[in-house]
């Protein structure tokens, strides 16, 4: 039985909502089994084989997004280091500036 997910861990591993799922299941995307009538269980394998081509559109999506999209999602990935540069260029120019005048 541990081949077996069940649909909390399906959502969480997917990061999708419980509607997203229901509706690959409709689409026969994704198939269910009910264990007892009431547990619904996902194949390993099969949710597996799904997060790659959810990654996989969705890394195409995101190449093809707006300006702005893009531009915030690079800020985000590197707000650090944005930051980082700025605070080492604003201390090299007051170290500089300070050892001229004095």
């Amino acid at each position: 039985m541990n081949n077996m997910l069940t649909l909390d861990e399906v959502k969480n591993f997917l990061e999708v909502e419980q509607h997203v799922i229901e509706k690959f299941i409709q689409e026969d995307v994704l198939h269910a089994y009910k264990i007892g009538g009431v547990y619904i269980r996902f194949r390993k394998e099969e949710v597996l084989s799904l997060k790659y081509d959810v990654l996989l559109k969705k890394k195409k999506s995101g190449t093809s997004g707006s300006f702005g999209q893009r531009l915030w999602d690079f800020w985000r990935f590197n707000n650090f280091y944005i930051i980082s540069a700025l605070v080492i260029v604003v201390l090299v120019y007051w170290f500089l500036h300070t050892a001229v005048t004095s």
